[in-house]
């Protein structure tokens, strides 16, 4: 009889077998050396079905007998060993950073360069966003993403927006040009040093201006250096 393990590996060579008997040498395939290599492993197949029906089902290997390995099984012991740990994406999950705010606390008649802090934290993961200066300071350098959103409540009236990191624009908003409340909006993905500081400023208006609740500052860590 067969010892247990035994018949697995018989049951997975019977299986494997049936899977490439359909693979012939005329198969299109994008990889010519994969190609070559399948029909190869389908003969080494055929030939260790063959000795195991001349051994009349006995013994596949007897205890202590020793052998070089086939080719067809240092394929299954490489198939059979875990996959390799990575390392990617692990920088993403070093640091926590996140947040998002809105309803600013100055809304109406701001003057230029004016920053707007944004006094309902929804969430802050890290702590690095303080809602009494409207400023971002993560201890992270890193690529961030900002996302931008301003609602201007006084029809007939421009007003823009920018965000600024360590006093230098990087991206703005524009909300006008409409007879009712106008909305506008921006993503921008930027390097941020640690330490740097990041918040959104009015960059332009004519004074009548008047911001929404729906006005919104959020941001997140993408990838640290």
């Amino acid at each position: 009889m067969l010892e247990p393990k035994h018949t697995l590996f018989l049951f997975w060579i019977c299986a494997l077998q049936q899977g490439l008997s359909e693979l012939h040498p005329g198969d299109d395939l994008s990889n010519e050396s994969l190609r070559r290599e399948l029909l190869a492993l389908r003969n080494e197949v055929s030939q260790l079905r063959q000795e195991v029906r001349q051994n009349g089902g006995g013994r596949f290997l007897q205890k202590n007998e020793t052998h070089s390995e086939t080719p067809f099984e240092d394929r299954s012991r490489r198939l059979l060993l875990p996959l390799p740990m990575t390392t990617s994406g692990t920088a993403n999950n070093s640091y926590r950073i996140a947040f998002s705010a809105d309803s600013p606390t100055d809304y109406s008649n701001l003057a230029v360069h004016q920053t707007l802090a944004f006094g309902h934290v929804i969430s802050n993961v890290g702590n690095f966003y303080h809602h009494s200066t409207g400023i971002f300071n993560p201890n992270v350098s890193g690529v961030y993403v900002f996302d931008v959103h301003i609602l201007q409540c006084i029809s007939g009236h421009d007003v823009h927006t920018e965000l600024v990191v360590e006093g230098v624009r990087k991206g703005g908003t524009y909300a006008g040009g409409s007879s009712t409340c106008a909305y506008g909006g921006q993503l921008t993905i930027v390097h941020v040093n640690a330490g740097d500081s990041v918040w959104v400023r009015l960059s332009a208006s004519d004074g009548h201006n008047s911001f929404g609740w729906e006005t919104s500052f959020s941001g997140y860590l993408l990838f640290e250096d």
